[in-house]
C-alpha cells in the first residue's frame, strides 16, 4: 500500500504541540494588545498581481501560485506586511493614521528542500504605520518584550540598520548591480569575497576600508567601530543616531538583551531603515524578524511610513517545553452516563475534564 504523504515543508501537530503553539501565541498577542495594536485577519489568498507589482524583485518561484475559474492568477500569502499595507490603502483609505494592527496567520513560501526551513509557518506579528522613525524605539522595546514573555532563556535582539550601507553606497558613488552584490557579500559576512569585489571597484581607501570593515561591525564595539570608519558626515550622523537609540534602550531596562549587527544588509529593495532580528538558544535561524519599510505602502496607493515584525511560532516550537497541564478525569459505569454527564458540567468550571468509561466500578468518580 502506497504511503500517503503531506507536502514538502509542511507539517502535522500533534495536540501536545497544539497546546504549547496556543499558548505561545497568547502570551505574544497580550504583549500586542498592552501597546494597543487591534487584531484584524486578511484573506489567505491575494492576486498574484498584488505582488507582481509592489515587489521589483520578486522571486515567483517561492509562491504558492494557483489559477481561478475566470483565469486570474491567485497566490498563497507570502507574509501578512503586504495584505495589511493593501487594507490600508484600499479599506482605511480615507481613514487618518497612525494603525496599529496585530494579526496571527499561516504564511506560506516555497523553500529548497535542503533549507531545513518550513513552507507554512504560524507569524504572529504587528505593523505600526503612519509613524516615523520617531517611532522606532516603540517597537523596538515591544519586541524586546515579546522575546521576554517567551518561555525561553537567553534571547537576544540583534539591531541593524539598511540606511547605513544605502547611504555608504551613494557616498562611494557605487552603481547599482555593484552595490546589490556587495550587499549579498556583506550580508553572508563572506570576508575574502567582500575584499576581492572592492578591488574592482573605483572608490577611495577610506570606502574601501568601511566596506570591508562593515561586516564586522557587531558586538560589543559595533558602534564605536561604525563611528571610526564612517568616511562621510551622513555615515557618522547615522551612527550616532544608533548610539542613542543604544542609550535609550538601556534607560528602558534593556541592557544585556539586545545587540547591534551593521553588517545586516538584507532586501533592499524592501527595507529603508532600521531590520532586526530576534535569536533563541538551540534555533538556527531567526525566530522574529523586521525592520521599518517607509516605501512600500505607496506602491499600493497610499504613501505613509511603516514599520513591524513578526514572530514565527512554528519555529519556537522545538525550543520551547512546557509542562503539561494535569487532566482530571471523570470515570463512570455506561449505567451511570447521564449522571456522570451532569457531574461533568459542574466539574468543567473548575478546569478541564475528561470522561472515561469504567464498567468495574458502581458509579462516577474523580481520578
Amino acid at each position: 500500500m502506497k504511503q500517503i504523504q503531506i507536502p514538502f515543508g509542511m507539517r502535522d501537530l500533534f495536540p501536545q504541540e497544539c497546546a504549547v503553539k496556543s499558548r505561545l501565541e497568547e502570551r505574544i498577542s497580550r504583549v500586542y494588545e498592552s501597546y494597543g495594536y487591534q487584531k484584524i485577519e486578511t484573506p489567505l489568498i491575494e492576486f498574484y498581481s498584488t505582488y507582481q507589482n509592489t515587489f521589483t524583485s520578486l522571486k515567483e518561484e517561492t509562491m504558492y501560485k494557483f489559477v481561478d475559474e475566470s483565469g486570474q492568477i491567485l497566490a498563497l500569502r507570502t507574509d501578512m506586511t503586504l495584505p495589511i499595507a493593501r487594507l490600508c490603502a484600499t479599506k482605511y483609505g480615507n481613514v487618518e493614521g497612525p494603525f496599529r494592527f496585530s494579526y496571527c496567520a499561516n504564511v506560506y513560501k516555497v523553500r529548497q528542500n535542503f533549507a531545513g526551513k518550513r513552507n507554512e509557518v504560524t507569524d504572529c506579528g504587528i505593523e505600526l504605520i503612519g509613524l516615523d522613525d520617531g517611532s522606532d524605539l516603540e517597537v523596538l522595546s515591544c519586541a524586546l518584550d515579546v522575546m521576554a514573555a517567551l518561555p525561553v532563556a537567553n534571547s537576544t535582539l540583534e539591531i541593524g540598520n539598511s540606511n547605513f550601507f544605502k547611504m555608504a553606497v551613494r557616498e562611494a558613488g557605487i552603481g547599482k548591480e555593484d552595490a546589490r552584490q556587495l550587499a549579498d557579500l556583506i550580508d553572508a559576512k563572506a570576508m575574502t569575497d567582500v575584499r576581492e569585489k572592492l578591488q574592482t571597484l573605483p572608490i577611495d581607501e577610506k570606502a574601501r576600508a568601511f566596506f570591508e570593515h562593515l561586516p564586522l561591525f557587531n558586538g560589543e564595539d559595533a558602534l564605536q567601530e561604525a563611528l571610526k570608519y564612517s568616511f562621510a558626515p551622513s555615515l557618522k550622523q547615522e551612527a550616532e543616531r544608533f548610539v542613542k537609540l543604544a542609550e535609550d534602550l538601556n534607560t528602558l531596562g534593556y541592557q544585556d538583551r539586545f545587540a547591534f549587527d551593521l553588517g545586516k544588509v538584507p532586501h533592499l529593495d524592501y527595507y529603508t531603515g532600521i531590520i532586526f532580528e530576534g535569536f533563541v538558544p538551540g534555533i538556527g535561524t531567526a525566530v522574529l524578524s523586521g525592520g521599518r519599510y517607509d516605501d512600500l505602502l505607496k506602491k499600493v496607493g497610499r504613501d505613509m511610513p511603516a514599520i513591524g515584525f513578526g514572530v514565527k511560532v512554528d519555529y519556537l516550537l522545538d525550543a520551547v517545553k512546557e509542562e503539561t497541564e494535569t487532566k482530571r478525569q471523570l470515570a463512570y459505569p455506561q449505567k451511570c452516563l447521564i449522571e456522570a454527564l451532569q457531574y461533568a458540567r459542574v466539574l468543567r468550571k473548575e478546569g478541564p475534564l475528561e470522561l472515561v468509561r469504567d464498567d468495574t466500578i458502581d458509579k462516577p468518580e474523580v481520578r
